[in-house]
């Protein structure tokens, strides 16, 4: 059976926008390997991938490895790789900096500037014959790549990549309501962060023993979150008035750290808040949780002087913090109660 390779399925073109700088570095390379062949054919001593460094030099010389790094915006690594090649070649020149013994300058070498001239009408035809290439289904190709390098520029991969996931996770979990099964759940997550950083007081203890009396039956409210099954963190509204709730005994286990766990419950209980009518949400902290501070400023928490500091009631380094709540239209938060 004859092995047609262009009847195969390409792989990497079924992948999509998931293998999108896979392909992308596909044609670079195959564009480079044509390239490279047209030098070869004209029996000239050039590789397409020097070709930024080598014209760079050609027009302003002599230059240093993070300027020609800074002004191609390649790493410095790479234009040492593609420098040491052309020096290999004979068509750069390495000198000293005599203002800084340190830098190292580069220059095309007499044969560099020779070949430069050699290969000026070749550039054009290569100029002539991609703009026809990328110009062939009226799609302006080169503006498309900008705008992708301007999108980068504003938010790397890396961020919005991390972004999309952090809203996956944010969306896998499920908040539930109080239940009485749920009582020492309670307990249990805000002890193991509260132990872990600081000391459990008698107003811990008086709210995590008796959640029905202390909260709830108050016009309070405790939920939850659940993930994979687990319960994995709770939160708690403590009525003051008919205007201010507390936010208060937030705890997510130290395995369900990162997965956005903390978020959720927060804008879960913020929707509560809402819809009890509350008009502002008060929330005790402490300057050594930087993560929860971070989520709270990040939720429009500021600092308050509703409550004294004669009124908090922890003796452990506490500082207090409001949330304006506007009075829009209400959605309802979907719970499940199971």
């Amino acid at each position: 059976m004859k092995n047609d390779k262009k009847s195969e399925a390409d792989f990497i073109e079924e992948l999509g926008t998931l293998a999108f700088a896979s392909r992308l570095r596909r044609l670079s390379e195959r564009l480079l390997r044509d390239v490279s062949q047209t030098y070869r054919a004209e029996d000239l001593n050039f590789e397409a991938r020097w070709f930024p460094v080598f014209y760079l030099l050609w027009r302003q010389s002599p230059l240093a490895v993070t300027a020609i790094a800074q002004r191609l915006h390649l790493t410095h690594p790479a234009v040492n790789q593609v420098a040491g090649a052309m020096t290999k070649a004979g068509l750069l020149l390495s000198t000293r900096d005599s203002r800084d013994d340190r830098r190292r300058l580069l220059s095309l070498s007499p044969d560099g500037k020779s070949l430069a001239r050699q290969l000026q009408p070749i550039w054009q035809d290569i100029q002539e014959a991609t703009a026809e290439l990328v110009n062939a289904n009226g799609i302006d190709l080169l503006e498309a790549v900008a705008q992708i390098e301007k999108s980068l520029d504003e938010a790397n991969m890396c961020e919005r990549v991390r972004a999309h996931r952090k809203e996956r996770q944010l969306t896998a979990v499920e908040i539930v309501d109080y239940q009485p099964r749920y009582r020492k759940d309670f307990e249990k997550l805000n002890l193991e962060w509260i132990e872990k950083y600081f000391v459990v007081e008698p107003s811990d203890r008086r709210v995590l023993g008796d959640p029905e009396g202390q909260i709830i039956a108050n016009g309070g409210l405790v939920i939850f979150a659940r993930l994979n099954r687990r319960i994995v963190g709770t939160v708690a509204l403590i009525k003051h008035n008919t205007a201010t709730f507390e936010l208060t005994k937030m705890a997510v286990t130290e395995k369900a750290r990162g997965l956005q766990v903390g978020k959720r419950l927060a804008l879960a209980a913020i929707e509560q808040a809402k819809a009890l009518k509350a008009l502002r949400i008060l929330l005790f902290t402490n300057p050594k949780l930087i993560a929860a501070n971070a989520l709270y400023r990040q939720l429009g928490f500021a600092p308050s002087k509703l409550v004294p500091q004669d009124a908090i009631p922890y003796s452990r380094p506490t500082v207090v913090l409001e949330l304006q709540i506007k009075k829009t239209p209400h959605h309802k938060q979907q719970r499940t109660q199971k």
